[in-house]
């Protein structure tokens, strides 16, 4: 009888820890998907670091590219569905803003593999994050992410995927109001 309670009780703390668990995941998958993600505030306001950009030609990005006037590094992978996906959307978004140059960043793999795949992909020119110093420095850990820099300063990101049409029509509201 005594092996019994001993069982029943643990038992009992076993669906606890479960439901606590489950709460916490459920609790924050319910997060507001209308507001994006940010990088840490360590990294906006912040000059934009160095970095070794290259694209499918070998030819590595002039920095003055990056810190001369409006520029959104959109971080990507070339096995990403939700990349794929978004390069759909940004196509579109991104022409509604002219003034703001668009490149796209591959942070790690094998810069001749994922620029090829890149190049037939994407419809913004691609760069490869030699060394993945660029990302690293921004600490990068999930893609899509993108970075909005403006004369060389980190003004704003967002990290999350422009899938959805409350997504989009968020990106679009941020994007106007770069």
């Amino acid at each position: 009888m005594k092996s019994f309670s001993k069982a029943l009780t643990m038992g009992l703390i076993l669906i606890a820890v479960f439901c606590v668990t489950f709460y916490i995941f459920y609790k924050r998958a319910q997060k507001d998907l209308s507001q994006p993600l940010v990088l840490t505030s360590a990294v906006t306001n912040r000059q934009l670091p160095k970095s070794q950009l290259i694209n499918a030609s070998g030819n590595l990005l002039d920095d003055a590219n990056l810190r001369r006037g409006k520029v959104i590094l959109a971080f990507t992978l070339t096995d990403c569905p939700p990349c794929d996906k978004e390069n759909e959307f940004l196509k579109t978004a991104v022409s509604s803003r002219p003034d703001v140059k668009f490149f796209y960043v591959i942070p790690f793999g094998n810069r001749e593999q994922v620029l090829k795949v890149a190049k037939e992909k994407y419809s913004f020119e691609t760069f490869f994050d030699d060394g993945s110093m660029l990302s690293k420095s921004l600490q990068v850990y999930e893609v899509p992410l993108k970075v909005f820099v403006e004369d060389g300063i980190i003004k704003k990101t967002w990290v999350d995927p422009t899938v959805t049409n409350q997504g989009k029509a968020a990106f679009n509201e941020w994007l106007t109001g770069l």
